[in-house]
């Protein structure tokens, strides 16, 4: 967006934002020209000035009697009487409790239910909404709209524990190094935590990074986050955890847009519409997004090859389905396409994606069935420079061609047999990667390209699992689940080994609650194989190079954890005591380091030991005012003598000490909507040998946001990510790299339900 159009867009959201609301227009009407009301009319919205329709309104008039309405498509709702009090409530938010006086429009503004109340799909694998002794966030589509965050990684950074390999926006960042780690079991850039979209996997098949903007952010309902490994249910992806972003349900016909732009040439726009008639329903959605981005390199060590890392892409999705009285089905087909500048003008990559999916369920032998099946196909482009220290010119040295095809199926039953309920299921996933490295050599003086260089593989797991929720009384639970597993990879070079494994992953936990406390812990030990990326592919971030290792076996974790959580009147407080061990994690290992030069290669390291506590705090001020915390402290070291005993005693990269962020909103649907969060995070290393120039200092960044809802279904907002342009390092490779800069956004979000 150039930038004429970013100053009439500017203009234009700041004149809404200061336009009376019509709210604030009937208010100034006299008195006598206005009829004697005889009902109490109002309207429900949620915290980002969002309507809420179908909420149910408790309508206790001022003659004593009880009436009970429900809010239209536009929030809007009229009582059929004069009330002295209102009660509102609607699924996923706090019930609110209103006086009523006079005749005045009534505006009830829903908050999201807090950690202590809010039921997670995810933690049971969704048949059924189960109570779970899992610690788990919800950040709703309402809390999201509230964030400046411009993309989903960004705000998901305000969850205990949640750590990329790299500090920086998906925006800037490679692909490949947006794999994500919850309570620091780290040590590569590979995810050891499972992130979903209605139950079907993002990771990479390849590479097990994060696309984070695949799903369009008008569909996102909401995102939930599960701590704590969950293999017994998930399988080897879930070391961490789990995250799973949910779309919004075909439930009824409804549309959403959002349309944004601000700085760095960058402007958004992103659609979702929904329509349901007789057991039909489609949905369907799309989002695109350009910016220039922002320069990688710190300025004390930029040159003239340094370039702002730009990234556009486009990505949607569309589904149609069937629901009946016993069944359902849902077909589903969903595209992406990216280009990124990765901060040179030779430093490129690209991603063509497509993915069809199904899902089937219904009622069989007393229990709901359900039947998932997705097929996809990925072709990724990748480009590596060598940049002398003066950065003044640059040299192509390889480039990366890699096709994967992608196939996984999974059935899941669950019974309720009167105070425990079974969930048994079994998977299936097949990775199909072949790829082509040209490499390119100085031969006198002319760079020359050799190649193809073929590597890859076939990769198969096949498992079964089971679980038993077991609700011994009225307050205390138990679960029991294992799972068993069987990973074949294959390569193409028949030089590197075949690998087959059998592994077994168990879990229990037990939640007890006592008035307003509940005391939960769980003990686990899970499995995390290695990619057809570690095994396979090289990568180079700056002067290093980080060799694959077909050898590599696969990781292996035992963990504890324990917490408390409690209520009181408007506030909720979790604390979260876990330890972790990791045996033969995988590490990108140094083996020699220059001063020009370093030279790494994944290796399975002896182990590594993860041990913190998470808090966390969510409290309502007023009735417009909320607040909420997190803190996590972690230990995350390198442990053992024998296969890496040079790590012996070091802390784990990308694994910060120390970490946390608060948030506080104002909510007055008659005003508007403020916001704002600080995110904060202490030193870390960016390499295995804990070297003093591989330092990433701390930092703390601070965002706000504000919304107001114009008219029926239309709001403004404006946001400004990183407000006092803090320069944070986000990398050393080993010159310094750093995080996103200071950002204005304005927008409008249109709302149809």
């Amino acid at each position: 967006m150039n930038r004429q159009a970013s100053f009439v867009l500017a203009s234009l959201v700041l004149a809404l934002l200061v336009s009376p609301t019509p709210a604030a227009s009937q208010a100034t009407t006299p008195a006598a020209a206005q009829p004697a009301a005889t009902t109490t009319r109002g309207s429900v919205m949620d915290i980002s000035c969002g309507i809420i329709p179908d909420a149910e309104v408790v309508v206790t008039t001022t003659d004593g009697r009880k009436v009970t309405v429900r809010s239209n498509a536009a929030g809007h709702f009229d009582a059929g009487a004069l009330a002295s009090t209102i009660r509102v409530t609607s699924a996923g938010f706090e019930p609110a409790n209103v006086p009523v006086s006079g005749s005045e429009p009534v505006y009830v503004v829903l908050r999201p239910l807090n950690f202590a109340d809010t039921v997670v799909v995810t933690a049971t694998r969704g048949a059924e909404r189960l109570p779970s002794a899992a610690s788990a966030t919800v950040i709703t589509a309402a809390e999201l709209n509230n964030m400046a965050a411009g993309a989903l990684d960004d705000a998901l950074r305000s969850t205990p524990g949640f750590t990329l390999f790299r500090r920086s926006s998906s925006r800037v960042a490679n692909p490949t190094t947006q794999g994500v780690t919850l309570r620091g079991v780290s040590g590569s850039g590979a995810s050891r935590t499972l992130v979903l979209a209605d139950g079907v996997a993002l990771n990479d098949p390849f590479g097990s990074w994060v696309y984070w903007n695949r799903v369009p952010a008008a569909a996102v309902d909401r995102v939930e986050v599960v701590r704590g490994a969950t293999g017994d249910l998930y399988g080897a992806g879930a070391l961490g955890g789990v995250i799973q972003i949910l779309t919004v349900p075909p439930t009824r016909s409804r549309a959403r847009a959002t349309f944004d732009g601000g700085s760095h040439d960058t402007f958004r726009g992103s659609l979702f519409g929904a329509a349901e008639r007789d057991g039909w329903s489609a949905t369907g959605a799309y989002e695109g997004v350009r910016t220039d981005g922002a320069y990688l390199v710190a300025p004390e060590s930029r040159g003239v090859v340094d370039t702002k890392a730009d990234s556009d892409y486009q990505t949607g999705f569309a589904t149609v389905g069937k629901r009946r009285d016993s069944w359902h089905l849902t077909l589903r087909g969903a595209a992406y396409k990216e280009e990124r500048g990765n901060g040179t003008p030779v430093q490129v990559n690209s991603t063509d994606w497509q993915q069809f999916s199904l899902e089937a369920g219904g009622l069989v032998g007393g229990g709901v069935l359900q039947v998932q099946s997705a097929a996809s196909s990925q072709d990724y482009y990748q480009t590596f420079s060598a940049v002398p220290a003066t950065r003044a010119t640059e040299r192509l040295t390889f480039e990366q061609f890699i096709d994967t095809s992608h196939a996984m199926v999974n059935g899941q039953w669950t019974r309720p047999l009167g105070r425990v309920t079974m969930i048994v299921g079994g998977d299936y996933r097949r990775t199909e990667a072949a790829q082509d490295e040209f490499r390119y050599v100085l031969v006198t003086g002319v760079n020359t390209k050799t190649g193809p260089f073929i590597s890859g593989g076939t990769e198969t797991v096949g498992a079964f699992y089971a679980r038993a929720n077991i609700a011994a009384s009225d307050s205390l639970t138990f679960e029991l689940g294992a799972r068993g597993d069987l990973w074949n990879s294959t390569p193409i070079n028949p030089a590197d080994p075949t690998k087959d494994v059998n592994f077994f992953s168990p879990r229990g936990a037990v939640a007890w609650r006592a008035g307003r406390f509940q005391v939960q812990a769980s003990a686990y030990h899970a499995n995390r194989t290695p990619s057809l990326n570690e095994l396979y592919r090289r990568f180079a971030a700056g002067t290093a190079v980080t060799n694959a290792n077909p050898l590599l076996e696969p990781e292996t974790l035992d963990g504890v954890e324990g917490g408390v959580l409690t209520q009181w009147a408007r506030a909720s407080f979790r604390a979260t005591a876990f330890f972790n061990n990791l045996d033969g994690a995988i590490a990108n290992v140094t083996l020699s380091q220059t001063p020009t030069a370093t030279v790494r290669q994944r290796q399975n390291s002896d182990s590594i030991r993860a041990t913190g506590v998470e808090m966390e705090f969510d409290t309502r001020l007023s009735s417009a005012f909320s607040f909420n915390a997190q803190m996590v402290f972690t230990s995350s070291h390198f442990r053992g003598s024998v296969a890496t005993p040079v790590l012996e005693g070091n802390t784990v990269p990308q694994v910060p000490a120390v970490q946390g962020g608060f948030g506080l909103t104002w909510a007055e649907p008659r005003w508007f909507t403020a916001a704002t969060q600080v995110r904060f995070s202490g030193e870390q290393f960016d390499d295995d040998l804990n070297t003093a120039s591989f330092v990433l200092n701390p930092y703390a960044v601070w965002d706000a946001s504000a919304n107001r809802a114009i008219t029926r279904g239309l709001n403004a907002f404006v946001a400004v990510e990183n407000i006092l342009d803090k320069e944070f390092d986000t990398a050393r490779t080993p010159l310094r790299q750093i995080g996103w800069p200071r950002t204005f956004r304005v927008g409008a979000r249109v709302s149809w339900q």
